[in-house]
């Protein structure tokens, strides 16, 4: 075993700070400071606490639209690409907390197969899920 796989193990901060990418030994469980630990199953996102979900929705905020904003900032200009980007992260915020109400107050559903059948029935369900195999294939 190589000396950063000893460091590895044996210092928490070390845990820390590695990527959560590369190869794992089976009985190895790595600690990720938002997700907590992480096993071979990967990250539990369900115990991510208010914090880590607010990092997690900053990141898809950032992760949405950084690769497009040179050519978009090109294509409109600096001053209204820095309005179209400030109406953008707010539209994304307001989403993010609607859909964290929603969630507070309907904790049963986890997609948005759940969603459909609690606004309209199981038939609306299972209608929704055949159009959306649909349209994926």
């Amino acid at each position: 075993m190589s000396a950063l796989n000893e460091k590895k193990k044996t210092d928490p901060e070390a845990l820390s700070t590695m990527p959560s990418q590369g190869i794992h030994d089976s009985n190895e469980i790595a600690h990720d400071p938002v997700f907590g630990e992480i096993s071979e199953d990967g990250p539990d996102c369900r115990n991510v606490g208010w914090i880590g979900s607010a990092v997690l929705m900053m990141k898809i905020q950032i992760g949405l639209g950084v690769l497009a904003l040179p050519a978009a900032f090109n294509d409109v200009g600096l001053i209204p690409g820095v309005i179209l980007l400030s109406v953008v992260i707010g539209i994304v915020t307001w989403t993010a907390w609607v859909v964290g109400v929603f969630k507070l107050r309907h904790r049963e559903v986890y997609g948005i197969d759940d969603a459909v059948q609690l606004l309209f029935g199981r038939v609306a369900r299972d209608a929704f899920g055949f159009i959306f195999c649909l349209i994926r294939n």
